[in-house]
């Protein structure tokens, strides 16, 4: 990251039944670029990508309303909107 820029990035992954592994970048407290990998499942799983689209440019306080919508229309094991919430808050705690 350039230094100065605002911009950090932070990891994390987390067991939830399954491993979660969250890459973000970070602005403040807002992500713009995330990426989110595990042994998890998701179906559709063409889902994990929208799911990435729609945290861009999210502050985290709007984590967690998102995933719950997000979710609502998917099949899900071994992850859950509160989990994935919990990887990015501590993607964010261990930004550099």
């Amino acid at each position: 990251m350039r230094p100065g820029s605002g911009i950090s990035e932070g990891r994390a992954e987390y067991k939830a039944g399954k491993l979660i592994k969250v890459r973000a970048r970070f602005e403040d407290d807002t992500i713009r670029d995330i990426k989110i990998t595990g042994d998890f499942f998701l179906y559709p799983e063409e889902k994990i990508e929208d799911i990435e689209r729609i945290l861009r440019d999210r502050r985290l306080d709007e984590v967690e309303d998102v995933l719950a919508k997000v979710f609502s229309d998917v099949e899900y094991e071994g992850i859950s909107p509160e989990a994935l919430a919990k990887v990015i808050r501590e993607a964010w705690k261990r930004r550099s």
